[in-house]
């Protein structure tokens, strides 16, 4: 019984780790969003002239890489591309890992990593050149693979705390979604047969590599058209609630989705492991250049106004 509670209570972290995944990027995106269109209300017509024309503009002395305001955006946006690091650190420090979950500071690690370009894209007024531009256009790669690389991730079952999940709690969660979908059902196999026909594609124990991923996007852009075959089917059996055949839809799309991903783990991992070796390199080349883009401003007094 002990072990029994113990999956129990893995599996209920695993589902509150992936609302908890949905709802922390919302709000992170949401967060970035309203910062960008404030920033781009305030500044849009200034942003908008050619260079010769910015230094007459009233907003000049403020939005100009050196101005009052657009100084520190620099200043700022450099300080969270620091701060994207220290995500590493806590991975790697013993004393570190003592402080939040790993959940938590991933969530902080990608807020920086969204909100850090956005500034730092306002300081430069939009016109990058010269040896910035590569700093610039490096940021922006290592920021683009950074989503992908965080859709990688979710692919990956983990806890609230964003550790892996356990293989076993994976499979007894599965067990328990049968369990659960076959009583809202009411006994119906065959219904249930229908559902797992329409939901899985028969193809989940085939995906290796990068078809596995591809196959994967493949399936979250068609779950909204699934869903609605889906209501559409259920509706059509006069027993079931509207309340019982949202729990139905709801508790269907979360087994297809486990047995899913415990089918292309492994090829996660590997798709995960190889971002990582493209996405480094970029993030260290945007922040050595940063680093001597700071220091010639600080040299020549580029300090703001």
């Amino acid at each position: 019984m002990p072990e029994a509670r113990s999956q129990v209570c893995a599996t209920g972290n695993t589902r509150r780790g992936s609302a908890s995944s949905r709802t922390l990027p919302r709000f992170t995106l949401g967060m970035v969003v309203l910062a960008g269109l404030g920033l781009w209300w305030y500044g849009g017509d200034y942003y908008t002239l050619p260079l010769d024309q910015r230094p007459d503009a009233p907003l000049h002395p403020v939005l100009d890489p050196t101005g009052s305001l657009g100084h520190p955006l620099g200043m700022l946006g450099t300080a969270m591309l620091l701060g994207i690091l220290v995500y590493s650190l806590r991975k790697n420090l013993r004393f570190l890992q003592r402080v939040g979950t790993l959940r938590q500071w991933l969530s902080v690690h990608i807020f920086f990593g969204l909100m850090g370009p956005l500034l730092v894209t306002f300081h430069t007024g939009f016109k990058v050149e010269g040896l910035v531009a590569i700093a610039y256009w490096s940021m922006m790669v290592a920021m683009l693979s950074g989503i992908f690389g965080r859709y990688i991730y979710i692919q990956i079952p983990r806890t609230a705390t964003g550790d892996r999940a356990s293989l076993d709690s994976l499979q007894e969660e599965q067990v328990q979604l049968e369990a659960q979908l076959r009583q809202q059902l009411g006994g119906e196999p065959r219904l249930y047969d229908q559902i797992q026909a329409l939901l899985l594609t028969g193809r989940e124990r085939e995906l290796q590599g990068w078809g596995a991923l591809a196959q994967v996007a493949r399936q979250d852009l068609s779950r909204p058209f699934i869903r609605r075959r889906l209501v559409g089917m259920l509706k059509g059996h006069s027993h079931l609630h509207p309340d019982a055949i949202r729990q139905v839809v709801h508790l269907a799309q979360r087994k297809a989705i486990l047995a899913r991903r415990l089918a292309t783990i492994e090829a996660m991992d590997k798709a995960f492991h190889y971002w990582h070796v493209f996405h480094r390199p970029f993030a260290w080349i945007m922040l050595v250049i940063a680093a001597v883009h700071i220091g010639v401003a600080l040299l020549l007094g580029y300090t703001g106004t």
